[in-house]
């Protein structure tokens, strides 16, 4: 579990190193992903019985953000960035991690980041949401346990 932390916060400090002085995003942004509107609401979270599959990252287990823009994408790690508050963000995922059945490890969360450690089933990941110039950035790395 160690290592999936220490990846976390790699990607976070890798999506740091990616911005140019002025805090403005460099233009490694690879995708923007805009929901439709009918998926477009104040809560964010799929209803209950929905798939969230479309919405999916690191390995369609942990749902995407949204609004949020891919920095970048593999099978088991997703950098994003959201014009949201980590708070929000944080509130997302507490409630995203409660509802696909995963156990919480550990976390921590306040103003200025939100983490969480969580496993079910054969698998962990860890999320790590934190400030990023007028919002936030989002790290999600799953691995298998």
């Amino acid at each position: 579990m160690l290592a999936a932390a220490a990846a976390a916060c790699a990607a976070a400090a890798g999506l740091a190193a990616c911005s140019v002085p002025s805090g403005a995003p460099a233009a490694t942004v690879t995708h923007t992903a805009t929901a439709p509107a009918s998926q477009a609401s104040a809560s964010q979270a799929p209803a209950a019985g929905n798939s969230p599959a479309a919405d999916t990252s690191a390995g369609g287990k942990i749902p995407d953000y949204r609004p949020s823009t891919v920095v970048s994408r593999s099978a088991s790690s997703t950098v994003l960035t959201s014009p949201d508050s980590v708070g929000k963000i944080g509130a997302f995922y507490r409630d995203a991690l409660a509802q696909g059945g995963w156990q919480v490890t550990s976390s921590s969360t306040s103003a200025y980041h939100a983490s969480f450690t969580v496993h079910r089933s054969g698998e962990g990941a860890s999320i790590s949401v934190y400030p990023r110039g007028s919002g936030s950035g989002i790290s999600i790395s799953t691995y298998p346990r």
